[in-house]
């Protein structure tokens, strides 16, 4: 076996010993591709939907290091800089992004955090989050972040890692 084709062979094994992992609320180990990674947030989130996991921030904060080797900061804008996301625009966000809301000034204040979940469609996008279905609990819904944020003083920021 050449070695391209090994590399592919342990790569496409990785992808499945990941997912699989997700899917199983397995924290995956190691290092994973954005893609991967980002796919595996939003199935390893989904593991707790209906289930009380606290305020939004701390449960994405929870679902990324799970996924992830090291942690997501606890700053509302700085942090996704520093673990390696840019921020993208509403129609570019895609499953496994993460929206946060925040004060338009300081960005120090958090009005809602969560996990993109599906495709946008308009003005709305499936995300899962904790607090906003009901109070601490986690939820998979649409909403319409923008106008969220803005019936609070703030702005959405959509965020991708890679």
């Amino acid at each position: 076996m050449n070695t391209r084709v090994r590399k592919s062979t342990f790569r496409t094994l990785a992808t499945t010993v990941v997912l699989a992992a997700a899917t199983a609320g397995v924290v995956p180990v190691g290092a994973v591709s954005s893609a991967d990674a980002a796919s595996a947030m939003v199935t390893h989130a989904r593991n707790y939907v209906g289930t009380y996991q606290g305020q939004c921030k701390v449960f994405v904060q929870k679902i990324y290091a799970e996924v992830y080797p090291n942690t997501l900061g606890t700053g509302y804008y700085q942090a996704y800089i520093n673990a390696g996301y840019h921020r993208v625009a509403k129609a570019d966000v895609v499953p496994g992004d993460i929206i946060q809301e925040t004060d338009s000034g300081s960005h120090t204040t958090g009005i809602h955090t969560a996990i993109v979940s599906g495709d946008p469609a308009g003005a709305e996008i499936r995300v899962i989050d904790s607090n906003f279905v009901a109070p601490n609990k986690v939820g998979e819904h649409t909403y319409n972040p923008t106008t969220h944020a803005e019936s609070h003083g703030g702005v959405a920021y959509y965020w991708h890692k890679g």
